[in-house]
């Protein structure tokens, strides 16, 4: 299969996007057109049920076929697609996917081909899960300037449009930027493409916000241009840990998708925390997955249906991590704000989150100067999505509660035990008052001395802070 050109493609766009509007093409017309599950049938390469689904003849049938189910249609340039878009046998040039994120809807090109018909080296995909990892993890306050560094088909860029004052997408992949400039033209939104590898396109710049989904997986050689950076280990993460507060404006914040490596005889979430040295940045590691390398290495080729040459393919990678000494390969988001300080915290959330938790960003980091002052004297006040749930069994013909529970409903959930003590100081806490006085009620119901009772509760108070439960 040859790769389309895709700035042939640009002329042709508000066209395409009048033609969608006009057939009533959204995401959520799609999925109930395409059924729940058409993103898997379409990673399985399992198009029957999709066509049966979109044999009505509409305009959004049509549209349907073409454009995200990938089969040649006869009416396309009856609905309104440019001659120009098709290949000789009548399909598609290009794959159109809809993303909704937190109320933004957007329309993101990518390339046809899948991981069940093969993937190319300089192939531009499809939205997956790493880009709604970080476009979860990505803070949605206004802002100047966006950078989205490796942008891919420019899904971050677009999703940041909508509260920035302006964006710039780059990628070492010209047809990367060339399909975040088509992305962009038929969502409407305004975006600065740029191609160049890593930060040598934005040199000399500052931006307020940068996000990032780079090519962070770890492994010998570079196959894909959207996935290996060709650089040694987990040295692309670390070079962008360490690079990107270049750009940061004063106070500016980076989300970063990043591996790093578990090393035999090495601490690995001091590795990653060593990269911040020198960086003049507070850092906020949230590691979500740690993987064994034959798990990692499965996943990877998996993703790219490596089925011909797997064996082959499995034995060279999981070797070479067997040289490097690697005993797990960790992910997750790495966020900077520039500070002039170098705090680091690492912590591992491997519970289910909200759906977008970008918040979470800033309040953590809000959280590292909180815990600088004294808690005493602040007036804490529970998170406004905090619950107290009681587990409660019968006895003597009553319920009688045996555990409690504070959980999250939004941000990272995070969720913990407690007493019936620390529950009635919690529930002091409304931010009226500082945390002296509702320590001071506890110590009464106790008979502690206010002394005793602060220094059993400052631990517990403190980790409330960290994992955003109490705030100010």
């Amino acid at each position: 299969m040859t790769l389309p050109d895709v700035d042939a493609l640009l002329p042709g766009a508000a066209q395409v996007r009048e033609a969608l509007a006009d057939a009533g093409w959204s995401a959520a017309a799609l999925d109930e057109r395409l059924g729940p599950g058409a993103r898997t049938h379409l990673d399985r390469d399992e198009l029957a049920p999709l066509l049966r689904r979109t044999r009505g003849g509409d305009a959004l049938d049509v549209l349907a076929r073409l454009l995200v189910v990938g089969v040649p249609d006869e009416r396309a340039e009856r609905v309104g697609v440019p001659a120009g878009w098709l290949e000789p046998d009548g399909s598609a040039k290009v794959r159109l996917q809809p993303v909704v994120h937190d109320g933004v809807e957007v329309v993101c090109a990518h390339d046809p081909g899948r991981a069940a018909t093969g993937v190319q080296r300089d192939q531009v995909l499809g939205v997956g899960a790493a880009s709604l990892t970080l476009a979860a993890a990505t803070p949605r306050d206004r802002v100047g300037r966006t950078l989205d560094l490796g942008c891919g088909g420019g899904v971050q860029a677009l999703l940041a449009e909508d509260h920035s004052d302006s964006v710039v997408a780059t990628d070492r992949n010209p047809r990367a930027v060339a399909h975040a400039r088509l992305s962009a033209a038929l969502s409407g939104a305004e975006l600065d493409g740029r191609a160049g590898d890593l930060l040598e396109p934005v040199a000399g710049e500052r931006f307020d916000l940068v996000v990032s989904n780079p090519p962070f997986v770890v492994g010998p050689g570079a196959r894909y241009t959207y996935r290996d950076a060709g650089l040694d280990g987990d040295d692309v993460s670390r070079r962008l840990v360490q690079e990107v507060p270049g750009v940061l404006a004063d106070g500016g914040t980076a989300v970063l998708l990043a591996n790093w490596l578990h090393v035999e005889g090495e601490d690995g979430d001091e590795r990653v925390r060593s990269w911040f040295a020198g960086t003049g940045c507070d850092g906020w590691v949230v590691q979500r997955e740690l993987a064994a390398p034959e798990d990692y290495v499965t996943a990877w080729l998996r993703d790219t249906d490596e089925d011909p040459r797997f064996d082959a393919l499995f034995d060279a990678w999981t070797g070479w991590f067997a040289e490097r000494r690697v005993e797990a390969v960790a992910f997750g988001i790495v966020a900077l704000r520039r500070s002039g300080r170098e705090r680091v915290v690492l912590e591992e959330v491997d519970q289910p989150t909200a759906a977008a938790w970008g918040e979470q960003v800033a309040a953590r980091f809000a959280a590292m100067d909180l815990l600088e002052t004294d808690l005493l004297a602040q007036p804490l006040r529970l998170r406004d999505d905090v619950r107290l749930l009681s587990t409660e069994r019968p006895v003597d013909g009553d319920w009688h509660p045996v555990a409690l529970r504070l959980v999250q409903e939004a941000g990272l959930r995070w969720s913990g035990g407690l007493d019936h003590y620390g529950a009635a100081m919690l529930a002091g806490c409304d931010g009226t008052r500082p945390l002296a006085a509702s320590v001071q009620v506890l110590a009464a119901a106790t008979g502690l001395s206010a002394g005793e009772a602060a220094e059993q509760v400052l631990p517990v108070v403190r980790r409330l802070v960290e994992q955003g439960f109490l705030v100010v």
